[in-house]
């Protein structure tokens, strides 16, 4: 099926939708908002005006999550149900994403056995037994329960390491990996335009997944250079196995984040700021989260017939759900404006 005849339909609604992203100037509102309340009244003017409208106060935002929850797993089965030819099934592989996500923070919350976040209970891809694996006595039985799900096989093939150090991180790190996995492997049957695109798109994903990981095994773990290796996910786009091997051992962490970030861009653009403004592992991933959502624009800009349009749209929407997520809680703590706006990227 040429591109045209994929995307024609599919490309008209995704324009639709797009356009119905929050505005600059609702953002604005948002962030100004003196607390919970009023942040929803400005939603009341958005598509998300249905799953606010009996919100009053602080106390409701737990209802609030998981309702912006089930509206972005809406938003790609939507998309995905009026898709024609091998679209359907890259697009079940990035809501797949959304249920790797919520594995892992039922792992942490079972592993600290305290449900301190946010645990979507609804199925997404695949049958999840969320309360028996909350309520599971060990790493084992939570591999049996999980059946014939994907995640069986990455949990087993991690359960020595979780074992060995008694975190859940070596989980998260397996159920990451086969996910990549799965996604590449989904990407190599696209059609060559496609193929090249989501290459390109995923790729940068799995840079940036990867440069937030490696600050982290460098900043909170202490990870040598063989578990760097062994954690990283597959098909960066620039942040290979030997530019790793080459740059990560000896280096602090500001060498390190100078390192990775050259290595993703070759040459350090205009917008990234010099490392002694860069106060942080938070403006790391903010700007990082940033750059992305700029490839995703430009993605916009190009022949609308292809999967990139499509890739764009979701991401952007993913952004813009977690964005709400942010204003809200902090609405919540009565954080200034100032620091709600250095809390979320613009989409």
């Amino acid at each position: 099926m040429s591109g045209l005849g994929t995307y024609a339909f599919l490309n008209a609604k995704v324009r639709g939708k797009l356009s119905k992203l929050i505005s600059p100037a609702q953002y604005k509102e948002l962030v100004r908002a003196p607390d919970v309340l009023s942040a929803c009244l400005v939603l009341r003017g958005t598509e998300y005006r249905d799953l606010i409208q009996d919100i009053v106060s602080a106390a409701d935002l737990p209802r609030i999550e998981a309702a912006l929850a089930e509206h972005l797993i809406a938003a790609h089965r939507e998309v995905r149900d009026v898709a024609k030819g091998h679209v359907p099934r890259f697009i079940e592989e990035l809501l797949r994403q959304y249920e790797v996500e919520n594995l892992k923070v039922l792992l942490r919350a079972w592993n600290a056995r305290e449900e301190k976040s946010f645990i979507y209970r609804e199925r997404i891809c695949n049958e999840i037994p969320v309360d028996a694996l909350l309520e599971a006595q060990s790493l084992e039985e939570i591999i049996v329960l999980l059946g014939e799900t994907p995640y069986r096989k990455p949990l087993t093939l991690a359960r020595e390491d979780y074992e060995r150090t008694g975190s859940p991180f070596p989980l998260e790190v397996a159920l990451d990996r086969e996910l990549y996995e799965a996604t590449w492997k989904v990407v190599g049957e696209l059609p060559a335009v496609d193929r090249k695109i989501a290459s390109r798109l995923l790729g940068i994903e799995a840079d940036l997944l990867n440069i937030t990981w490696m600050m982290r095994f460098k900043r909170y773990y202490g990870l040598g250079l063989a578990d760097v290796i062994k954690a990283m996910v597959p098909g960066g786009l620039r942040i290979k196995e030997e530019f790793v091997r080459e740059v990560y051992p000896g280096r602090d962490e500001a060498s390190l984040m100078t390192a990775l970030l050259t290595g993703v861009y070759g040459s350090r653009p205009p917008q990234v700021p010099a490392m002694k403004e860069v106060r942080g592992f938070e403006r790391l991933e903010e700007f990082l989260k940033k750059t992305y959502l700029q490839q995703l624009r430009q993605a916009l800009g190009g022949y609308p017939f292809t999967i990139g349009t499509v890739i764009a749209y979701l991401r952007l929407k993913k952004a813009e759900v977690s964005n709400l997520i942010t204003i809200l809680n902090a609405k919540a703590l009565s954080l200034p404006p100032e620091e709600v706006e250095t809390s979320i990227v613009r989409v």
